[in-house]
């Protein structure tokens, strides 16, 4: 289990208390919505350059979409739902799942692009390869 230092401690415990429950289990993903937490949500009309999704799998980005061309997929099959979803935009938090309860939704006024597949990422997908 991972140790917080005294700072994560202090804004943990500044969090609700069904959220700050879940901080020993899924530290990455806590201390991304400490980040985000006092954040403003994105404004009105904003669209993103960036987008990626990440299920479950540390550091590895699931879907990522690069102004409105789906780059990336690759969602690993799950029994259920997947312990956590994690949204970031432009680099920045937008929204947290975990264990099925939104702990973080900073997205706010933002429209998400129309996507487009780029050929290669089709053909991975298809294929099952990975470049």
């Amino acid at each position: 289990m991972r140790q917080f230092n005294e700072y994560f401690l202090n804004e943990i415990a500044k969090l609700p208390p069904d959220i700050a429950a879940l901080a020993h289990k899924y530290p990455r993903e806590m201390m991304s919505v400490i980040y985000a937490w006092d954040e403003e949500p994105f404004p009105e009309g904003y669209i993103p350059h960036n987008i990626e999704i990440y299920y479950a799998l540390p550091g590895e980005v699931n879907v990522r979409i690069v102004d409105g061309v789906l780059r990336k997929y690759n969602v690993p099959e799950f029994e259920g739902n997947p312990h956590y979803v994690s949204v970031f935009l432009d680099g920045d938090v937008a929204y947290i799942e975990i264990e099925g309860q939104e702990v973080l939704n900073k997205l706010g006024g933002a429209t998400l692009p129309q996507v487009t597949i780029d050929p290669s990422t089709l053909i991975e997908m298809l294929t099952g390869s990975k470049s």
